[in-house]
């Protein structure tokens, strides 16, 4: 439609301008891509939000969260000087903090563009996390992100001076591969700290095991976006690991000194003349020396595992990635009589869920087979009702809002492998309930519950029909404390659980059931967690890391003797105990990660237990108590536009345009303002477009008004056709609403938009009495309302080339006409249809297909048109693409020149079969080119576009087609995907094809092509 204005020197809909220089362009785009955005909004229109202000930082935060707000803002003013002094540098201006409890997750973010600002979220590391080693979450938390903020916003020489003149564009820190910048901020954790990931057993697990397995990461994987395990950890773990060997060789300074030279470089991707600047070395250099020493490191701890003797199980599985929580199925949900364990997988290929495994061995060269047992996203502990059902975690959405944990029952006998079944009951709504253990009476359940921070033991009473009641504390938490994976003993009196206390502890604890009193069966910097009893009850076992390894160990309910009972040489967790008692499953590492492990309890092969570690510093002081002003929320210091983004290119008068844009978005997402003015040497006047955004209804609402002046054709003069200029004065406003499911998304939108257009016709003194009558051009109002509707359930993989089920639906209405007070009638209506279908075979190939159509009509001259035809490869070429980002459509007709059919309508179908080759994993060291994947596809396209399509035209088996019309077309090819990532962040995907169409149409001998494009 053309109702809305279109931008003048739109790269969409003019010749693109060629930069002089591809890597410059590349450049600029991965630096503007690479910084991290300001914090969007809660979602939430309900929460009112207060600020703290210190002398360095506001502190942002929602109603309920002023104790978390309060101790951030005291722990951020202590963390300031600290930071400063260690990197030599001194964030400009107050940082910016927003904190939000809206996520099951312990996470954070930075960023310096606009302006310096941090995003945390209010919850806790969970029972698994790599980040679970701590004497203080949000010290550790704080001191990451505001190290991102220093190191980041480290600017100086020329980029400081572009920043003066434009504002905050250019930050070259944010342009290094994410290991320097997420491994720096990991060092600086664990330096202000006593615990962080530097420090972690569970990180020094991953690395021990790549070490060991001869499966170290290249120095080009930590570079860019890996597929391999454990893909984005690889950043904090070897980065930081590699960054403190190095300051451990060259001394405290050295990442200070390489951040300043390179915070000075107005080009980037030289990181490796940065390092060698103060070391006199590159990073490929000291990567090779860094792996020795890692070698020399864990085999002097292998050696010291190995004297003791190995305790290590069998495997059972080989999924890896993600493989957690097993647990012994109870005689009553068995489905045959001997052992089976359930236990969750996410191993980025099967769709996550508990599965359902056989312990026995298979036959010889078979497998063990497997099921889905219950479809959840959340990493879910099961647990069983005497009865045999089920119960588990699920991540539901909660008021439209948020997603949040919650407590689902599965009927014994009953699979829910698409998470829809209408059997599966929601036991809690919203309640952030997790890590559910039922009581061997099956009237008592058990969870942790998160909120604001701290994760509390609760306990409830869970009736026959699954419904809870009388929930409470069985042990009140002191704020922050966290409480993990509750464990009842065989007769129901005592419960087991893991706790983190301040200080860095993290401990056992059995709890009285029936009062509430509890003793603790560890007190130590050890980590110990993931309690489960023996049969008899007369057993604890749990998991340690105090050898420096992950081990299980049991210890005696009556003489407090404690004993290990694996001794491994990568990990052992998450242990679960036979009924019989004699078989303890575990989880156990590997170099691709997580997988199921079994081995005999031989309590005479038990080896005494080590003592805890007594290395740890001691943990931080408590911060000094920082002068705190509470005021409300205020978006208006972090809305205002902070820099100007200038375009120059051709635009739609001959001449080059200049386009300038600012915008600005609040810290809380609430606001967004944002502005266009373009310039053209030859149009009579400037183009504008003013828009803002507001966050805070149920619905998310814009509205835009603009100016547009554009040099039109359809005005005949004295028998010519004359260019004239038509201006358009309009407004619009659009509203979408998104209904959130568990596996899926749906989003209704509406909009209307006004606009009055008017030409500025050129008649001049010299009419023609005898001319053709003259043929003025449109004028008027077009007042255009529309409607739309989209859903999908597609589902992500890490293996196949592209989503490997589920389907999308789009739809959508757009009408002008007198009832809207338009001055022409105009209407089109389009929809699509993409569904995704995994073969049955192994491989994980895929047939995807898409449909899509429109039909439109009107008396307005310029209402909607559709093209139908192949890639412009003369347009928009694979550098065009590189310098714009804007790519070939990925819904064409292949092996047809563009735009080849054109009308009022249009119908397409492609079937595409998707095969995934290989995964390279591989660039040129610190080069900022990576190849990541390589897949195939072979696809037959289907379509055209039309003014009035002919029924009658249609014939089914002619010209060897099984339905043939003369206006629609096909072709048939077959293209190779290369995926690739530039400038360490950015993804691309690139086609190498060739298209042969079956019609007159097509291209003689068949299109080959090279273009950049992504899949439907």
């Amino acid at each position: 439609m053309n109702s809305s204005p279109a931008r003048a020197g739109s790269r969409a809909s003019r010749p693109l301008h060629r930069a002089a220089s591809v890597l410059s362009a590349v450049a600029l785009a991965a630096l503007l891509l690479l910084v991290p955005r300001p914090a969007r909004a809660t979602g939430d229109p309900d929460l009112a939000f207060w600020t703290f202000e210190t002398a360095h930082f506001r502190v942002h935060h929602p109603q309920g969260l002023e104790p978390l707000a309060a101790r951030i803002a005291s722990l951020a003013e202590t963390i300031y000087g600290r930071v400063e002094d260690a990197l030599g540098y001194a964030p400009k201006g107050r940082t910016e903090i927003l904190i939000t409890d809206d996520s099951e997750i312990a996470n954070g973010s930075a960023g310096t563009i606009p302006y310096n600002s941090i995003h945390l979220l209010a919850s806790g590391p969970d029972d698994l996390s790599t980040l679970g080693d701590y004497d203080d979450w949000y010290l550790d938390l704080l001191t990451h992100e505001f190290t991102h903020i220093a190191h980041i916003d480290n600017t100086s020489g020329i980029p400081a001076i572009l920043n003066a003149i434009v504002g905050k564009t250019f930050s070259p820190n944010q342009v290094q591969p994410r290991w320097i910048i997420e491994g720096l901020a990991v060092v600086s954790e664990s330096h202000h700290s006593s615990g962080g990931r530097m420090r972690s057993s569970m990180f020094d697990m991953y690395l021990r095991a790549d070490v060991l397995e001869d499966n170290i990461a290249r120095l080009d994987q930590i570079s860019s976006s890996a597929y391999r395990w454990p893909q984005g950890n690889l950043w904090y773990l070897y980065g930081s690991r590699f960054l403190g060997w190095i300051i451990d060789v060259y001394g405290p300074n050295t990442m200070r000194a390489v951040s300043a030279d390179y915070g000075a470089s107005l080009l980037p991707w030289g990181i490796n003349r940065a390092i060698r600047r103060v070391t006199g070395r590159t990073y490929v250099e000291l990567y090779e020396g860094w792996k020795d020493h890692l070698r020399r490191l864990y085999r002097e701890q292998m050696a010291a595992v190995e004297a003791r003797g190995l305790r290590e199980g069998a495997r059972l599985t080989y999924h890896g990635r993600n493989v957690l929580y097993p647990r012994f199925v109870p005689p009553a949900a068995r489905r045959t009589a001997a052992d089976e364990i359930v236990y969750f997988r996410d191993d980025g290929g099967e769709r996550p869920g508990i599965y359902r495994v056989p312990l026995a061995a298979p036959a010889p060269g078979g497998e063990r087979r497997e099921a889905l047992v219950a479809r959840t996203n959340a990493p879910s502990r099961p647990a069983f009702t005497p009865a045999g059902d089920l119960v588990f975690t699920a991540l539901l959405p909660w008021r439209n809002h948020y997603y949040r944990n919650d407590l689902i029952l599965l009927p014994r006998g009953k699979a829910a492998p698409d998470g829809d079944e209408p059997w599966r009951r929601r036991l809690t709504h919203g309640l952030r309930s997790a890590a559910p253990d039922v009581s061997p009476t099956g009237d008592l359940v058990a969870f942790s519950l998160n909120s604001k921070g701290t994760r509390y033991l609760e306990i409830a009473r869970l009736s026959r029909d699954g419904a809870l009641s009388e929930r409470r504390d069985l042990v009140p938490s002191a704020r922050f404390e966290q409480a993990y994976s509750p464990s009842f003993s065989p007769d129901g009196k005592r419960l087991a659980y893991s706790v983190w206390t301040a200080g860095g502890y993290r401990d056992i604890r059995v709890v009285d059931v029936a009062t509430g009193g509890f003793r603790q069966v560890t007190r130590d910097r050890a980590t110990d967690m993931n309690p489960v009893w023996s049969p008899d009850g007369e057993t604890l076992y749990f998991t340690s890391d105090r050898t420096g390894i992950h081990n299980v160990y049991a210890y005696d309910v009556s003489s407090g003797a404690l004993r290990q009972v694996t001794n491994v040489r990568l990990g052992a967790l998450h242990p679960a105990i036979s009924p019989d008692g004699k078989t303890l499953v575990y989880v156990g590492y590997t170099s691709r990660g997580h997988d199921l492990f079994a081995m005999p309890l031989d309590p005479a092969r038990f080896l005494p237990a080590p003592p805890p570690p007594g290395d740890r510093p001691d943990p931080a002081a408590e911060p000094s108590a920082a002068r705190l002003e509470r005021v409300p929320y205020n978006p208006l210091p972090t809305l205002a536009p902070r820099a100007i983004t200038l375009d120059y290119a051709p635009g739609s008068y001959g001449s080059n345009a200049l386009t300038v844009s600012v915008t600005g978005t609040d810290i809380v997402g609430r606001h967004t303002i944002f502005g266009e003015l373009t310039v053209q040497p030859d149009a009579p006047a400037p183009n504008v477009l003013l828009g803002y955004n507001y966050g805070r209804l149920p619905v998310d609402l814009g509205v835009r008004v603009y100016h547009n002046i554009s040099p039109r054709g359809g005005y005949r003069l004295n028998g010519r056709n004359v260019v004239y200029d038509e201006r358009t004065i309009g407004i619009s406003s659009g509203i979408s609403y998104p209904i959130r499911g568990e596996f899926s998304r749906h989003t209704l939108s509406a909009s209307f938009g006004s606009a009055a257009f008017k030409g500025q016709l050129p008649v001049g003194d010299k009419l023609d009495p005898y001319a053709p009558r003259t043929i003025l051009p449109p004028r008027g109002t077009l007042n255009l309302a529309h409607l739309g509707y989209a859903f999908s359930n597609a589902e992500g993989s890490l293996d196949a080339a592209g989503a490997p089920r589920g389907v999308s639906l789009s739809a959508g209405l757009d009408y002008a006409g007198p009832e809207t007070g338009s001055s022409y009638t105009t209407y089109a209506f389009s929809t699509g249809l993409t569904a995704y279908v995994a073969m049955p075979w192994s491989g994980d190939h895929t047939l995807a297909f898409r449909v899509a159509g429109a039909v439109s009509g009107g008396n307005f001259p310029r209402g909607a048109s559709y093209g139908v035809g192949g890639y412009d490869l003369e347009n928009l070429t694979l550098v065009d693409t590189l310098l714009t980002g804007v790519t070939n459509s990925s819904f064409t007709l292949r092996g047809y020149a563009p735009g080849a059919m054109f009308g009022r309508s249009y119908f397409s179908q492609t079937f595409e079969y998707r095969v995934p080759l290989l995964k390279p994993d591989r660039g040129l060291v610190t080069l900022p080119i990576y190849l990541r994947r390589v897949d195939a596809s072979l696809f037959l396209d289907h379509g055209g576009a039309f003014n009035r399509f002919e029924m009658d035209d249609l014939a089914l088996f002619t010209r060897k087609s099984l339905l043939y019309s003369p206006q629609l077309h096909a072709s048939v090819g077959g293209e190779l995907w290369l995926s690739l990532n530039i400038g360490y962040v950015l993804s691309s995907q690139l086609r190498f094809g060739y298209a042969y169409g079956l019609s007159d149409l097509a291209i003689p001998g068949g299109q080959l092509y090279f273009v950049a494009t992504n899949s439907f």
